[in-house]
């Protein structure tokens, strides 16, 4: 944290009234409230903040999710704003203001639910007001342009108790709504640029119980995915839609596990993540995070995965996104005691490539909010984690993980993070908290170096061909494969299927042909090779035998 902020640089910052929360951030840092177990890990370099100055009703109301455009313009959508509105905010990718614009309830007082991107620069949020008792009333859907003008709004009718469980956006500025009413359904809508509704379903599984709990497109826009559980159930209910017609193609409700939290989709396959169980009754009951395929054009079940840490009691998975190259990231909580981050990087065939967990050593619940995979393949997660700040204050964390699920770094928030975005210029961002906060750092490349102390083995060599052209020897050649090799290593055994091979020569390590005149006439040998260094041995080269002249 050196040389983020000077203290006139700090003293600049809070009478500008912007970075009330970046004081606070560098403050906490400098005192040295980083836990010792993440302080070999590299800190990203701070950016920008916005908000947190004032958790009172002049506030712009709790962050609930932000996105980034094309251009890397941030907008962040909360509630209740002026003790009662649904607000968007929009910053530059620099973190300079652009423009605030807030709607009013019909009644009771908004909160945030999802904000998007769409591809002319528009952003759409939708948000939901409740009464004084919390309960929710109405689910609103807003459009802005670019410039913050509202376009549009519409109040979706789904009946009592609604809740949205996402919107999405097409590249043609279509709308997607996935949002559930108590006892009246689950519903997906779409809606056209400008505002028009084009079709609704509704899916009254469960006696119309259903509950929607993400959505997602394919790649190409064909397809529309909903997935949830059912209230008081045990089932995963997921859907597919023809994104055009809003034709139903396919649904599977089956006993997966608690319920499905999230869903992402790729050009054959859709893939569910949350909560599993397995066996029956106690102890034999047991809870993973899970994650289920599904064949993309008939619903068919492929594969289930099924993880939890081996100290862990249970797992669940909360959130889910596909990395460029292909491959799948699922974060989620562990329970060791309290409920820590457990994140998961599977194959598209289900099998594991990483999993990690990190424990802030908060004495309560850490949860994480959100992932993204960011172009370079660093997993981010975001959440609630520890350590507590001074006052036992939760503060938010964003983590970054390497290719191989190794802790690369992490990034600290002075109030609990709901979400989380990349910007086109590699930036990361991450909202939560009163007064729609926002922090963006610059964060170090996706690259694992080693200790120093520690050096690698050594790589094997290769294509070894071994022949005898001169009377009692024979030639051995190959190819070397290590740059940090020291010697090679010569072994021999007598016969062409022979076991008992032990070392005959020590090579130099650039050596690539070696004779051997230690042979009888007419007599099979075979040899194989390893590389050495100081840290050991590598595996063995391929072996080759032949017969002495």
């Amino acid at each position: 944290m050196q040389g983020y902020f000077d203290a006139q640089s700090l003293i600049k910052a809070c009478r500008s009234g912007r970075a009330m929360a970046t004081a606070t951030a560098v403050l906490m840092l400098v005192a040295g409230m980083i836990p010792p177990a993440d302080a070999a890990i590299t800190e990203p370099v701070l950016q920008w903040t916005a908000g947190g100055l004032s958790a009172g009703i002049d506030s712009a109301g709790q962050a609930a999710r932000m996105a980034v455009d094309a251009r890397g313009n941030v907008a962040i959508v909360s509630g209740p704003s002026q003790g009662r509105d649904l607000a968007v905010t929009s910053y530059t990718e620099n973190g300079v203001f652009r423009w605030r614009n807030t709607v009013s309830p019909a009644s009771g007082t908004f909160v945030g639910d999802w904000v998007v991107a769409a591809p002319n620069g528009d952003f759409l949020a939708v948000g939901h007001n409740i009464n004084s008792s919390g309960n929710p009333i109405q689910t609103t859907l807003l459009r802005f342009d670019m410039n913050g003008a509202l376009l549009w709004r519409v109040e979706p009718a789904v009946g009592f108790l609604p809740t949205v469980g996402r919107l999405v956006v097409d590249a043609d500025g279509n709308a997607y709504l996935a949002l559930s009413g108590r006892g009246s359904g689950m519903f997906v809508q779409k809606y056209d640029p400008s505002g028009t509704l084009l079709w609704s379903q509704r899916d009254l599984t469960g006696s119309g119980y259903a509950l929607a709990s993400s959505l997602a497109l394919s790649p190409d826009g064909g397809d529309v995915v909903v997935t949830g559980g059912i209230s008081g159930g045990a089932s995963w209910n997921t859907i597919a839609y023809d994104a055009a017609t809003g034709v139903r193609k396919w649904q599977v409700t089956a006993a997966e596990g608690t319920t499905a939290k999230d869903v992402v989709v790729d050009a054959t396959r859709v893939y569910v993540t949350g909560q599993g169980a397995t066996g029956a009754g106690t102890p034999a009951l047991k809870y993973f995070l899970t994650v289920v395929a599904y064949e993309r054009a008939t619903g068919k079940r492929l594969w289930r995965t099924d993880r939890k840490p081996a100290d862990g009691n249970d797992a669940f998975g909360l959130r889910m996104t596909m990395a460029p190259d292909g491959s799948l990231a699922v974060t989620g909580q562990t329970n060791r005691g309290f409920l820590d981050w457990y994140t998961v990087a599977l194959e598209t065939t289900g099998t594991v490539r990483w999993e990690a967990v990190r424990d802030g050593k908060l004495n309560t619940d850490e949860i994480p909010r959100a992932v993204l995979v960011m172009p370079d393949g660093t997993t981010v997660v975001t959440g609630r984690g520890g350590p507590n700040l001074a006052g036992g204050y939760i503060p938010g964390v964003t983590a970054g993980y390497s290719s191989s699920g190794q802790l690369l770094w992490v990034a600290f928030s002075t109030l609990e993070t709901i979400w989380a975005a990349a910007l086109p210029n590699g930036d990361v961002c991450a909202t939560g908290g009163y007064d729609a906060l926002v922090t963006c750092w610059s964060v170090p490349a996706n690259v694992v170096t080693p200790p120093p102390d520690i050096v690698p083995l050594p790589t094997a060599p290769a294509s070894l061909v071994a022949s005898s052209t001169t009377r009692r020897r024979i030639d051995l050649v190959w190819r070397n494969t290590a740059s940090d090799a020291s010697s090679i290593m010569v072994e021999r055994c007598a016969g062409s299927a022979c076991t008992a091979f032990a070392p005959v020569a020590q090579l130099a390590a650039t050596a690539t042909s070696w004779s051997d005149s230690q042979v009888k006439s007419k007599s099979t040998y075979s040899y194989r090779l390893r590389a050495t260094n100081t840290a050991g041995s590598s595996e063995y080269s391929n072996t080759a035998s032949a017969t002495a002249r």
